[in-house]
């Protein structure tokens, strides 16, 4: 049987906690494990309720969502962090990936898009729709060439074959499947891709590579 995806909410407002955790529960793939109403709070039920995906608002009290997914990522990289917000500022967006989160979702989201949006993001495909993708990738891609330098432990040819993947926006069991290899194999080469790159997260590897020319 598969496993459901263990959900996390935090956003400070009560009523909109209550109203995610009604859209998600036509959903028996996801189940809601917490809540956190502060930044400070979400970091720390993430650390005993190990969820697989955590739905994070931008503003929040004792510590934003951006400076919480920052903390999150730095204690598991793996985490994942799926950020549910209303601003669809670019800034804000392009901060929140480059803190570690692994997509962006607008509040107006109908339940069906939010549930599939929680799959995906576990599966390993970024969220985000095709043109802002490009428009973050450009920003971060700018930001990285002003701050690396030439890469001292070039990939291999396998790690390049997969962050190419990653740019094309394929999921870890998708990149997986195609190169007959498990998806616990394919966390293990992008740890090591992110080292070597330098970068925190799967839309940093991906604007790094392009401005390598990977």
């Amino acid at each position: 049987m598969k496993s459901r995806v263990r959900v996390l909410i935090a956003d400070d407002r009560p009523i909109f906690r209550a109203g995610v955790q009604g859209m998600l529960r036509d959903f028996p793939e996801i189940d809601v494990v917490g809540e956190a109403m502060t930044g400070r709070e979400a970091v720390e039920r993430s650390r005993r309720l190990k969820p697989d995906v955590i739905l994070m608002d931008l503003n929040m009290p004792e510590m934003g969502g951006i400076a919480a997914t920052r903390a999150i990522k730095d204690e598991n990289p793996e985490r994942v962090v799926l950020a549910l917000t209303v601003s669809e500022a670019e800034e804000d967006i392009v901060e929140m990936v480059a803190a570690g989160a692994s997509g962006y979702v607008l509040k107006d989201v109908d339940p069906a898009s939010l549930a599939r949006s929680i799959q995906d993001a576990h599966a390993g495909r970024f969220q985000l729709d095709d043109a802002l993708t490009r428009r973050v990738i450009v920003r971060l891609g700018s930001a990285l060439k002003r701050s690396r330098r030439p890469l001292a432990d070039p990939l291999t040819e396998r790690e390049t074959q997969i962050v190419r993947m990653v740019v094309e926006g394929m999921s870890n069991k998708a990149i997986a499947s195609r190169l007959s290899l498990g998806e616990g194999t394919i966390k293990s080469h992008l740890r090591n891709i992110y080292r070597k790159l330098q970068v925190r997260t799967r839309a940093e590897a991906a604007a790094h590579a392009v401005q390598l020319d990977i």
